[in-house]
């Protein structure tokens, strides 16, 4: 379990979950096959409605979808870490964002002038309330 919120908690603060969203949408703006009807007749019932395909791609696609599953999850994660201390959140922001180096205990115990071990048991309560509060909560 320890693992789960691990990778939830490095996902939220790394902003993972957003970039694969836009990532996805950007990936259906691109049209797979476009046919110019060269040599042949008139096209009868062709329609040009772009906007409408776009929607309709989004709205039936399964990869997005699963995407936004995890965009609620997001939401419930934002929900939950605002009942906590914001200098633990703080905390937790500095261990899990991968987007920076990854810091060790020694430098997040100096940024919050604390023992290494008093960084470490903050950690272990705050997961395993986070654990307890996510899993009730989605």
């Amino acid at each position: 379990m320890a693992d789960r919120i691990d990778q939830l908690l490095s996902d939220y603060f790394s902003g993972k979950i957003d970039m694969q969203i836009k990532l996805r949408k950007m990936e259906l703006q691109t049209p797979l096959v476009h046919d110019e009807n060269i040599g042949g007749g008139r096209a009868q019932n062709k329609h040009i409605r772009p906007v409408d395909d776009k929607m309709i791609r989004e709205d039936e696609d399964t990869v997005l979808h699963e995407l936004y599953k995890l965009n609620d999850q997001q939401k419930s994660i934002t929900d939950i870490l605002a009942t906590f201390d914001i200098e633990l959140v703080r905390m937790v922001n500095l261990r899990y964002d991968r987007r920076r180096k990854k810091n060790e205990w020694q430098h997040i115990a100096l940024i919050f002038n604390a023992d290494e071990s008093t960084c470490r048991r903050k950690m272990r309560k705050f997961k395993k309330e986070f654990g307890n509060k996510f899993w009730k909560f989605s």
